[in-house]
C-alpha cells in the first residue's frame, strides 16, 4: 500500500473560505510528506516499528496556511497566495478532539468540540485501499487527518461571527503539567475611588497587596491628596474593592485550568 497526495485530504485549518480556493491554484509539491509515510520514511518507521519492545504510534496530520508574496512567470510585480503547511503528529494517542479559536480581536481563547464545527480527526488510506474493508479491520488505521465535513454552501444559513471561527480555528492541545503551572500571580491592582461629590475627579493609584499595608497606603495617600474622612474611607473601600476582584479572578483562572486538565 503506499500513499499519494496525502496533504490534499488535510484541511487547511484557520484559513478564510476564499482562500481555501486560491490554495489550489499552485501545484504544490507534498512527495516528501508521501516519502515519510511510505515503507522506509521516517513517519512509517514510527508507525510500524521492527523492534517488539518499541510501541507502535500514530500519525495525525493538520494543516494550515502562510500568506506569503511570490513572484512568478505570470505575474512578475507579485501576489500574495496562500502557503499551505501540513504538522504531523507523532503519538502512541490521538490529540485531543478541541479546537482553539485565537485571533487579535479576542481577548480570550475560546475552546470548542471539534464536533461543533463539524471537524474531526478521519483516517487516511493508503492509495487503492477500500474503506469497508479498512474499516473491517480490528487495528484503527496509522494515519489520521483533520478533516471539515461543513461545505462552503452551508455557510450562507450561518451567522457572520460563526462562519468567522473557522478563520481563526487551530487544533488545541494541553500539556497537563503545564497548564498547572502557574506563574506568580500579579499582586498590583489598579485602584479608583470615587471621592467626594458626582463629578469629581477619581483618585487613581496602584495598590500592592503583597508589599504595601492598608492602613499605612491610606493614611500616607490622606495627606498627600488632603483627603476628609469620607475620601480616605472610599480609598479603603476601593482598594478592597479591587484587590477581592482581582483575586477572584486568579481563582477563577485556576479553576478553568484544572477543568481543562480533568476533561
Amino acid at each position: 500500500a503506499v500513499y499519494e497526495d496525502v496533504w490534499r485530504e488535510v484541511f487547511l485549518a484557520g484559513t478564510e473560505w476564499d482562500q481555501l480556493e486560491m490554495v489550489g491554484e499552485v501545484e504544490w509539491d507534498f512527495s516528501h510528506l508521501d516519502e515519510a509515510l511510505n515503507e522506509g520514511g521516517v513517519l512509517h518507521d514510527a508507525m510500524f516499528p521492527t523492534s517488539d519492545e518499541t510501541e507502535r504510534k500514530m500519525v495525525h496530520l493538520f494543516g494550515c496556511t502562510e500568506p506569503q508574496l511570490l513572484i512568478t512567470s505570470e505575474c512578475p510585480t507579485g501576489r500574495v497566495l496562500p502557503i499551505p503547511v501540513i504538522v504531523a503528529v507523532v503519538s502512541t494517542r490521538p490529540p485531543p478532539a478541541k479546537l482553539g479559536i485565537k485571533s487579535v480581536q479576542r481577548t480570550e481563547e475560546e475552546l470548542v468540540s471539534m464536533a461543533d464545527l463539524k471537524m474531526g480527526w478521519f483516517p487516511v488510506l493508503p492509495a487503492g485501499v477500500d474503506a469497508l474493508r479498512a474499516s473491517k479491520g480490528r487495528a484503527l488505521p496509522p494515519v489520521a487527518a483533520l478533516k471539515c465535513e461543513r461545505r462552503r454552501v452551508g455557510l450562507r444559513n450561518m451567522s457572520e461571527e460563526s462562519v468567522k471561527k473557522y478563520d481563526y480555528v487551530l487544533p488545541y492541545v494541553l500539556f497537563p503539567d503545564a497548564a498547572m503551572e502557574e506563574d506568580a500571580p500579579e499582586t498590583v491592582v489598579n485602584v479608583m475611588a470615587e471621592l467626594g461629590e458626582a463629578g469629581s475627579k477619581p483618585l487613581v493609584c496602584e495598590f500592592d497587596w503583597e508589599m504595601d499595608e492598608l492602613d499605612e497606603f491610606v493614611r500616607e495617600k490622606r495627606e498627600e491628596e488632603e483627603l476628609d474622612d469620607a475620601g480616605a474611607a472610599a480609598l479603603r473601600q476601593a482598594i478592597q474593592d479591587a484587590v477581592k476582584a482581582e483575586k477572584a479572578k486568579i481563582r477563577s483562572e485556576r479553576d478553568a485550568r484544572r477543568k481543562a486538565v480533568d476533561d
